[in-house]
């Protein structure tokens, strides 16, 4: 990192490392050095990388296995989730007042409709190694997009949608129909996802 970034504490989207992923899909994502959040079960995945970890989420491993395996990574935070990681990691970080995060993992239905109940509080990115799945709280979505490009829109509810400069393929599939500005508008939030 450059010694011209400065970046005030929470600012830039914390990264929530629930799956695995190769580090190429990542980097970009550590350009900012954000808050790094782990899954236990991803650290053998993670530790070898070398990058700094802040918290980790115990849920596998026992407490005392887990001081162990992040001794290197001291000062580490290291949070119990009982049942369920992903709520742990989002609870967290809304305590913790962190505006956003990008999140790596699978974007499945039940994780998506969990996200969608912390979305007003967390600005929230779903990455796994092919597409990034935004949550649009507002309604509103605009994008410069070139000539071709393809996105998926999904909603959790049924209510009305918009859009402009986009023609419908197939299932939840749309394509710029030129360069330029597309936009969409909804009755409640929804996801768009693009390729990355």
């Amino acid at each position: 990192m450059s010694s011209h970034h400065f970046v005030k504490e929470g600012q830039e989207p914390a990264l929530f490392i629930l799956e695995s992923v190769s580090i190429h899909a990542v980097e970009p994502l550590l350009e900012w050095v954000p808050l790094i959040m782990v899954a236990d079960h991803m650290l053998e995945t993670i530790i070898p990388w070398g990058i700094k970890i802040d918290v980790v989420i115990q849920h596998e491993y026992s407490f005392e296995t887990l001081k162990e395996v992040v001794k290197d990574q001291e000062p580490i935070q290291i949070l119990s989730a009982h049942n369920d990681i992903l709520l742990a990691g989002l609870q967290f970080l809304i305590q913790n007042k962190n505006s956003s995060v990008n999140i790596i993992c699978t974007p499945t239905e039940e994780i998506l409709s969990k996200i969608e109940n912390v979305g007003h509080s967390l600005q929230v990115d779903v990455y796994d190694e092919k597409e990034k799945w935004s949550l649009v709280v507002t309604g509103n979505f605009e994008k410069w997009l070139p000539a071709g490009a393809v996105i998926a829109i999904k909603q959790s509810q049924d209510s009305f949608f918009h859009t402009e400069g986009l023609t419908h393929t197939e299932g939840k599939h749309w394509k710029a129909a030129s360069a330029g500005l597309i936009k969409i508008k909804a009755g409640s939030p929804f996801w768009v996802a693009e390729e990355v």
